[in-house]
């Protein structure tokens, strides 16, 4: 498992999360706390540009969007709602394979790029 940082919607972090805890912290979104971002601890160049991010959007699908070093690395997929049901252990699954670094994840959902502004 990569060594890695969740970040919660309130600023709250956690170092190292474990597959339970990333599960747990997933299950805690809702309409007011929407976001989940995991990075590597170690910043890969350049900084702020490697990550997963989970937005739950108010029909209450979600976005997951991740980059892997900028513009043209930057892809995002929607899990359709209900986030709740079916759409929150796949979004789960998608983020553990991410940390696990096993490449699962690549084929779990259709990625496509993120437009640039």
């Amino acid at each position: 498992m990569s060594r890695v940082r969740a970040k919660t919607w309130s600023g709250e972090t956690w170092d190292d999360p474990d597959e339970d805890k990333l599960y747990d912290l997933l299950s805690e979104m809702n309409l007011v706390h929407r976001v989940l971002i995991v990075e590597p601890l170690e910043m890969p160049e350049p900084p702020g540009q490697h990550f997963i991010r989970v937005h739950l959007n108010d029909d209450k699908s979600c976005l997951i969007e991740y980059s892997e070093g900028g513009p043209g690395s930057h892809f995002q997929a929607t899990v359709p709602a209900p986030f709740e049901m079916y759409g929150h252990d796949l979004v789960a699954e998608v983020i553990k394979s991410w940390v696990r670094d096993d490449g699962e994840w690549r084929a779990v959902l259709p990625w496509t790029p993120v437009p640039m502004p």
